[in-house]
């Protein structure tokens, strides 16, 4: 009897479980196409990892981490990221909305990955109402619909606290450990608070007599080879790395006005495993008395209910590229700039603080046409230029537009939300 009844808890665990993962992936995935993010950081990843696999060359950095530049100097973060970009563009020709869509799954494969970690030790239901909660979390929405290296950090997390609990269990997993260590901080230095929880089990394996030399020597080594293309590359320049980190702390400055906010958000991922784990404890603790147990249930259904509600509305739609320069409007660009047929020209955008169009470069790249390089705008004639409608290119200042003056406006289009596309035409005087 007892086994019948479990077997029925089993089975309507297991269609909860299906119906989370379907709805999640419905809302991620519908409307695909017009809300994935290609702007900023992804056309800069592409653009970097298809120029090292054309050139056959593996880098031994990732991206450089330009929200840390101090003085025009930054530091890298490891490989691990463009590895894995290498692979899928390889795999899917370089196909932007298959190459994001990816990642959507990957998130969706470490909430479930969260699920089998906490199950183990909390129980099927504590785990189903972490995994619903993660499913439906507006937060997590957009951010699926984007190719960022700071959505490693979850995979390697929950795969180094979960392995970190059962180290004890064979020689190996120190070496894990130390694996999924290194493999998170290469993918964004914000693993580095990792480090932590690896000192909390490291006094309890002291406290509990259970240490030993071999066995975090295992760790060490797991974290070296996991990041061996970074030290490697540090070795060969003069830890120009280290060195940068230590310069920037030594000249760092808050700009004025500036706050710890939101724009800190990949420091979340990071700890969304220890996160879930600590509400798996409160939960835990809570379903020791029955009241609480009971009240706890009705306030996580009514949370998970209400978060479905506002992951399937307009949160739904949070995009982190300009209102209006979805990946249609960006082809569409490319295309008025193809039928022009004219050669020797760069791009600009002026609706973000990156100016460069990496986006248009990306999509003229993959259609052959060769645009001149980033440093090269003041021997342009010719520049397609993307701006709002309050910034027109008559009095723009971004050195991308002031270097074609004089220029002559030759058209312009309306692109919808408040978004204009200009041919400027370098004006050269007669002597």
């Amino acid at each position: 009897m007892k086994k019948l009844k479990k077997n029925k808890e089993i089975l309507l665990v297991g269609i909860i479980f299906t119906l989370i993962t379907f709805i999640s992936l419905f809302i991620r995935f519908w409307n695909y196409q017009e809300l994935v993010n290609f702007f900023g950081d992804p056309p800069f990843f592409l653009h970097e990892v298809k120029d090292m696999v054309e050139s056959g060359k593996p880098r031994l950095v990732g991206p450089m981490v330009l929200s840390k530049v101090t003085l025009g100097r930054g530091f890298f973060t490891g490989p691990v990221f463009y590895y894995l970009l290498a692979i899928l563009g390889i795999l899917f020709n370089w196909n932007v909305f298959l190459i994001t869509g990816f990642f959507t799954f990957l998130f969706i494969g470490i909430f479930g990955l969260i699920f089998f970690w906490l199950k183990r030790r909390y129980g099927q239901l504590i785990a189903l109402v972490i995994y619903a909660i993660l499913s439906f979390l507006p937060l997590f929405i957009p951010y699926s619909r984007l190719m960022w290296n700071p959505h490693l950090l979850p995979l390697f997390g929950v795969l180094l606290f979960w392995t970190l609990e059962e180290r004890r269990r064979r020689l190996r997993n120190y070496l894990l450990v130390g694996l999924f260590f290194g493999l998170g901080l290469s993918a964004h230095y914000s693993a580095l608070l990792w480090l932590l929880i690896i000192i909390y089990y490291f006094t309890v394996d002291l406290r509990e007599r259970a240490f030993s030399f071999l066995n975090w020597a295992l760790f060490c080594l797991g974290t070296v080879i996991a990041e061996s293309p970074f030290l490697i590359f540090e070795l060969r320049h003069n830890f120009y790395n280290l060195r940068t980190v230590i310069f920037q702390i030594k000249y760092f400055k808050l700009s004025p006005g500036y706050t710890f906010n939101l724009s800190y958000y990949y420091y979340y991922f990071s700890l969304l495993p220890l996160a879930c784990k600590l509400y798996a404890i409160f939960l835990k603790t809570v379903g020791k008395n029955f009241l609480l147990e009971k009240i706890m249930l009705f306030f996580n259904l009514i949370l998970v209910l209400v978060l479905l509600f506002f992951s399937s509305g307009p949160s739904r739609e949070v995009v982190f590229y300009p209102k209006g320069w979805s990946i249609k409007t960006q082809q569409k660009v490319v295309e008025m700039i193809i039928s022009d047929n004219e050669e020797n020209f760069e791009v600009a955008t002026t609706i973000d603080s990156d100016t460069r169009a990496g986006e248009l470069r990306w999509w003229l790249r993959q259609k052959g046409i060769k645009v001149m390089a980033v440093e090269d705008y003041d021997k342009a004639k010719i520049l397609y230029l993307v701006a709002p409608k309050s910034r027109p290119p008559e009095t723009e200042s971004v050195w991308e537009v002031r270097t074609l003056r004089p220029f002559e406006i030759v058209f312009n289009k309306d692109l919808g939300n408040g978004l204009i596309f200009y041919k400027l035409v370098r004006v050269i005087s007669e002597r």
